[in-house]
């Protein structure tokens, strides 16, 4: 049986986050009902995030056939106390801070030819909180990212993942002071095997 191929992100630096855990969790492990294809640390900024789309577009998604990559990207929220897996990605742009090319939208549409307010994952959120949750981990669901880069990378990957008909998820982690890094990678690694069933 082939393994889902997986496509995993993180993000660097960004508004005083010297050290971000989503850029020290995408490390592969052996025994795993995947294959991770691609690893990157994404630039925080709007520019950051259309490269690295395009990029995945281009080297993958429009080459790949039967087996569309799935693309899941993890990021960092410091007042968060749960892994909290985002149901939609919002076409609206609102910084609360310059991201990293000195950038900073103010309530705008990140594409204001889009008429679509949301993308929601095709993922079944629910079922994957509930297995998670049943094995220990603290996890949630959400629908409001954010309207920082977070966001921004998550609306305009579930648009791509809808014209290439694959799928895409973002998980907002916590600090590594508040679940420890190694638990933190258990509960990827889980969560990664139950995507891939």
């Amino acid at each position: 049986m082939n393994k889902k191929k997986i496509i995993l992100s993180g993000f660097g630096t960004f508004c005083g986050v010297s050290d971000n855990p989503s850029s020290q969790l995408m490390i592969p492990h052996a025994e795993l009902r995947f294959e991770i294809i691609d690893i990157n640390v994404i630039k925080v900024s709007g520019n950051g995030v259309k490269d690295y789309l395009n990029q995945m577009e281009t080297n993958y998604l429009k080459t790949s056939k039967d087996d569309m990559p799935i693309l899941i990207h993890f990021g960092v929220s410091s007042s968060e106390t749960n892994n909290r897996l985002e149901r939609y990605g919002w076409n609206m742009a609102d910084f609360r801070c310059d991201d990293e090319d000195m950038w900073k939208p103010q309530n705008e549409p990140i594409d204001s030819k889009d008429l679509s307010d949301k993308y929601e994952t095709t993922l079944p959120i629910n079922d994957l909180v509930e297995k998670l949750s049943n094995n220990n981990y603290k996890v949630t669901s959400s629908i409001d990212p954010g309207r920082f880069v977070c966001n921004y990378l998550y609306f305009l990957s579930l648009r791509l993942s809808k014209l290439y008909n694959t799928k895409s998820l973002f998980v907002h982690i916590p600090l590594f002071a508040v679940i420890n890094k190694e638990t933190q990678l258990n509960f990827i690694i889980d969560l990664l095997n139950s995507i891939s069933k």
